[in-house]
């Protein structure tokens, strides 16, 4: 709705809820004086009593700019309640960080996964009921009914947990560690050892966290669809996580210890073992072990030693000492493992099998061209058909293997970008770097270096070089 008169305009929106008021210039020679007074009553003439803005009226009375609007009224439109919700009195998600490097150049494991647990009987929620809507009123001071109160939330869904009467406070019913999927939540119970695992515990397998107070003996077994902490040392023994494994100590394995993680392995010192992960390896040392990561392997504390190991970290090793005075036999190895390589080399023979056949059944078509009359010999014709539909079938694996090809050599190419070996403190020669399939022996002891490969080749380079040529 619009409202004009000699010395102003109002607009009204098709709600209600907003008025728009602009000042005309004046027409004659003597200017008329438009008061803040002058415009209320304007707006009380016009039945607008409701939402007034006192800033915009006073704005446009004393810093008159004549044709601009100005939002004079305003409603207060009706709102819906908010709804239902719970607020969780504890930390609901585990909390993973990398193990702490202390000034010293020692290695803080005990802080490298906080687990999200609750002590039987503690709260754990409290559900906030839905609240009801807001009245509101238009320009016009007209009331408004509210839009209606909000939904109740849905009730908690789990296992170890337990309401009162009200289904409002939440409680735990035993100890355990959280796990939250959307909303449903469940008390894993974490299932601790608090002596040494030995043969009188018994092997341990738990589909939540195990956590060990003492040390894992040798020929032990212990197997987590969680994460795993243990205090003491480990022995010849094997220990498997769905999630991370943290040694607080370290691992003396006598050649028969196997630990395998998805996520992230950390432990203080490594010998005569075998480590995989799904993520990072972090250790003080690396002796007479294999140690593989699907992330890096990082080796760069006080002692930050790796000596007679195979290393392989797919996207990096960073170590500090490499092999020894003596020559120790040394390997660091990153890049994409060797099945990458070897599935490029099966693909391209492939291809050039194919190619063959696609130029044999071309030299059977110009030879069949040659001898003419083809289309008016049957046999001929059903053979000409056949080799043809041989080629369209070959032609489609090509194609399909080229695909893969491309992209396993793309990937090829920019893990050799990526994919470095740095030794923050010395490489002694006899070790032996690999980036990729691209070997690299170390000539002679050199500090501060970088390995990458450039060209094909793997080179050394200064730890904050970075060469432009670096590519397969």
């Amino acid at each position: 709705m619009n409202i004009e008169n000699n010395w102003c305009s109002l607009k009204i929106d098709n709600d209600n809820m907003h008025a728009l008021m602009c000042i005309h210039a004046p027409s004659g020679e003597e200017e008329m004086v438009i008061s803040e007074e002058y415009v209320r009553d304007f707006l009380e003439a016009q039945k607008i009593v409701y939402g007034l803005s006192d800033v915009d009226i006073h704005a446009l009375t004393h810093h008159i700019a004549y044709g601009q609007y100005a939002c004079v009224a305003k409603g207060n439109p009706p709102t819906k309640g908010k709804d239902g919700y719970y607020e969780y009195c504890r930390e609901m998600q585990d909390i993973k960080k990398k193990p702490l490097v202390m000034a010293d150049g020692s290695v803080d494991y005990h802080n490298s996964l906080t687990l999200a647990t609750i002590s039987e009987g503690d709260l754990l929620a409290v559900y906030k009921p839905p609240t009801d809507g807001e009245e509101g009123y238009d320009i016009f001071g007209n009331f408004m009914s509210p839009l209606g109160k909000g939904k109740d939330a849905l009730p908690l869904r789990g296992r170890g947990i337990r309401a009162d009467e009200d289904k409002i406070h939440y409680y735990a019913e035993y100890s355990g560690h959280i796990v939250m999927d959307g909303s449903h939540i469940s008390i894993e119970k974490l299932y601790r050892v608090s002596s040494d695992l030995d043969i009188e515990v018994g092997n341990v397998n738990f589909d939540g966290d195990v956590e060990v107070m003492g040390d894992v003996r040798s020929g032990m077994e212990l197997t987590a669809k969680g994460s795993v902490f243990i205090h003491g040392h480990v022995g010849a023994c094997k220990i498997t996580s769905g999630d991370n494994i943290t040694i607080e100590e370290g691992i003396q394995g006598r050649d028969s210890c196997e630990i395998v993680a998805d996520g992230d392995v950390a432990c203080k010192f490594v010998e005569r073992c075998y480590i995989c992960a799904g993520g990072n390896i972090y250790a003080d040392s690396i002796l007479n072990a294999r140690a593989k990561a699907n992330k890096q392997v990082i080796v760069t504390t006080k002692m930050g030693v790796v000596i007679g190991s195979e290393v392989y970290g797919m996207t990096g090793v960073v170590v500090k000492e490499a092999g020894s005075d003596g020559g120790t036999p040394t390997l660091l190895r990153t890049g994409l493992p060797k099945s990458e390589y070897m599935r490029a080399n099966e693909l391209t023979a492939k291809i050039k099998k194919i190619d063959e056949q696609i130029n044999e059944f071309n030299g059977h078509l110009a030879n069949m061209a040659a001898a003419g009359n083809v289309e008016n010999d049957h046999k001929l014709a059903d053979t000409k058909t056949q080799i043809m539909r041989a080629k369209i079938v070959l032609a489609s694996d090509r194609k399909v293997c080229q695909e893969e090809l491309d992209v396993i050599n793309e990937r090829i190419r920019e893990n050799f970008r990526n994919s470095t070996v740095c030794v923050t403190g010395t490489v002694f020669p006899g070790v032996r770097i690999y980036i990729g399939n691209s070997p690299y022996l170390v000539p002679e002891a050199v500090k501060e270096v970088k390995f990458i490969n450039a060209g094909g080749a793997v080179i050394a380079c200064g730890l904050d070089d970075n060469p432009k040529e670096a590519s397969i």
